[in-house]
């Protein structure tokens, strides 16, 4: 095949016209110029925009003019497709020429598209478009390089099993994987592009093929939005005023400060800003980018805001997790990101403050935490596109805290026998495949949440991935049971008396209390004293009474399975208490054993 234009040189004013290609079009155009592939999936951010060089400038267009205007100046033939719109040209020289071969076409096969018009349909066009490319194949000299682009391919070939598919939708399959396949195509310069937002929602046997290219369009790097916030539209757009007038940053600390963010995205929050005559501060950023960025993934993430103020010693107990997770944070407030740990798993029964704790271990470190939200979806294909949706954003988020709960649910499982059609275990592999990737460490710290680490599947707890096991547990003694309703009292504003801090000690000192325990405690006597127009005087006997009156919903037997499954999972024998540090193994694992099996009975 004919190159696209990869032209290389500095990137500098003078050069703008000769500005390298980079990251996805780079590969593209290496891949397409070895002469392997004939056809393409294009896939990720592709709704965005693209730098297109113009004389001694950039302009930022869509991806489909970049293709037009960059990687294929020189077709002689440039062809779109959607279901929509049917078949378009690239330009008006490219239709006639087209149209001279189509009535050429139908005088030999009896019929009249070039008076009619093309059929819109894919299914009618496809063998018009068969019999195009073998002609250029045969006359290769006349027509110098034909692309076909088709926009919105999945509703085309989409992700259905076999049994599920129309047979137009097995006659679309089919007819893509013979243009991937047909050697003519591979021997000229023909090529057809299949762009879609994620590749899973194409039949799998489309993506399986080895005739078959994806290249996947990643979110910009720091390097491609301070290009673009130097292109000259956003002074243009403030009436020639300079960037320091309306922004607080310069192009480059801006361009640092919005990762995760599409250029178009942050044309827009730029755009607002300055037609608003909104100053871009720390804190407009922060609230801007969080928005933006929970509507690009369609409220698939929630983000947690670091708190001033709030560290880890704001959490009662729990002293081993917080002298790790301090090392942790000492590690990122420092850049020492080669041996950050790339997942933390911390689990514990319930209502043993796990979120609160990674709450204010994120705060300690100052970084921006994004938390999953429920993004498995019932309908066919749905849960593989929001589940790359998140994973793409959050690559190129970094530094990032990511904060799983429920993890055992979140991430699915190896096994194909769970009668989603394989759902589970796709969403598994890739979950893996990205928190397994070594490129990423310093960048995301992924931090897992679950009180079933047992149910966890074995490869996300090797090392690598979740190696790092610190596992939480409820009050083991007085003093734990004392600190935490010290410092709970102390957030709820009630005053302990020193004969109160006696009855605790005396009383539920030997309790395995969490913190949700003692704030149940605490709230029912707040509420009594204020019942009794006494306000926050809160007084023994409404402890007494609402200790006394209490019943625990929670199976014991169930705490304590989950209790153990922490105990069995913990990486360093330094982070269990000492009622479990020298404990045997095996007769640990006797007693979860039993304790799950009649779990499973009830």
């Amino acid at each position: 095949m004919s190159q696209p234009n990869t032209t290389a040189s500095a990137d500098t004013a003078t050069s703008v016209a000769r500005l390298p290609l980079r990251g996805w079009a780079l590969d593209l155009a290496r891949r397409w110029n070895g002469g392997s592939y004939a056809l393409f999936v294009l896939h990720g951010n592709i709704f965005d925009l693209f730098p297109l060089p113009e004389g001694d400038r950039l302009s930022y267009v869509p991806l489909k003019a970049f293709l037009s205007g960059r990687l294929f100046p020189e077709r002689s033939c440039l062809l779109f497709y959607d279901i929509s719109g049917g078949l378009s040209f690239g330009s008006a020289e490219m239709q006639r020429r087209f149209f001279e071969w189509l009535e050429v076409f139908d005088n030999v096969e009896n019929t009249n598209f070039h008076q009619q018009g093309l059929p819109k349909g894919f299914l009618a066009l496809a063998p018009l478009l068969t019999r195009f490319f073998l002609k250029v194949a045969e006359d290769d000299r006349q027509w110098k390089g034909v692309t076909l682009v088709v926009d919105f391919p999945e509703k085309l070939i989409p992700a259905t099993e076999q049994a599920g598919a129309s047979v137009e939708e097995r006659i679309n399959l089919v007819t893509f994987l013979k243009w991937a396949s047909a050697p003519e195509l591979a021997r000229i310069d023909v090529g057809v592009l299949l762009v879609t937002e994620t590749a899973t929602e194409l039949h799998a046997d489309l993506l399986r093929n080895p005739h078959v290219a994806q290249i996947r369009i990643e979110l910009p790097d720091a390097d491609e939005r301070q290009r673009f916030l130097q292109s000259g539209w956003a002074e243009k757009l403030a009436d020639g005023r300079a960037f320091s007038e309306w922004s607080d940053f310069t192009p480059a600390e801006l361009a640092q400060r919005t990762a995760g963010l599409n250029l178009l995205r942050l044309q827009h929050f730029v755009a607002d800003a300055i037609r608003n005559g909104i100053r871009i501060t720390a804190e407009h950023l922060a609230a801007s980018k969080k928005r933006l960025i929970e509507e690009f993934c369609q409220g698939l993430v929630r983000f947690k805001d670091p708190k001033p103020g709030v560290t880890l010693d704001r959490v009662a107990t729990h002293t081993a997790a917080k002298a790790k997770l301090r090392e942790l944070a000492w590690l990122i407030k420092n850049n020492k990101t080669d041996v950050l740990e790339r997942g933390v798993l911390l689990p514990g029964r319930v209502g043993v403050g796990k979120s609160f704790l990674v709450d204010c271990f994120a705060s300690e470190c100052g970084l921006p935490v994004m938390e999953l939200g429920e993004f498995r979806s019932k309908w066919v294909g749905d849960t593989e596109r929001q589940q790359a949706q998140i994973l793409m954003t959050i690559r190129a988020l970094g530094p990032v805290i990511v904060v799983v709960d429920e993890a055992d649910a979140v991430f699915g499982s190896r096994d194909t026998d769970s009668g989603d059609s394989g759902v589970s275990s796709r969403v598994f592999a890739a979950f893996a495949a990205h928190i397994g990737d070594a490129t990423l460490r310093g960048r995301e710290l992924w931090v897992a949440m679950t009180s079933r680490p047992d149910l966890l599947a074995i490869d996300m707890k090797r090392q690598g991935r979740f190696g790092l096991c610190v596992p939480l547990f409820p009050a083991q003694g007085p003093d734990d049971v004392a600190e935490l309703f010290t410092v709970v009292a102390k957030v709820k504003k009630i005053a302990l008396a020193d004969e109160i801090t006696a009855y605790v000690r005396e009383h539920l000192g030997s309790r395995p209390l969490t913190g949700s325990d003692i704030e149940a405690i605490l709230t029912r006597s707040k509420e009594r004293a204020v019942l009794a127009k006494r306000d926050d005087d809160v007084q023994l006997a409404d402890i007494e009474e609402a200790v006394n009156s209490f019943i625990d919903p929670l199976d014991p037997d169930l705490l304590a399975l989950q209790e153990l499954a922490a105990v069995l999972a913990c990486s360093d024998r330094r982070y269990l208490p000492p009622s479990y540090r020298d404990a045997d193994r095996a007769v640990l694992m006797e007693s979860f054993a039993r304790l799950k099996l009649h779990a499973a009975r009830r």
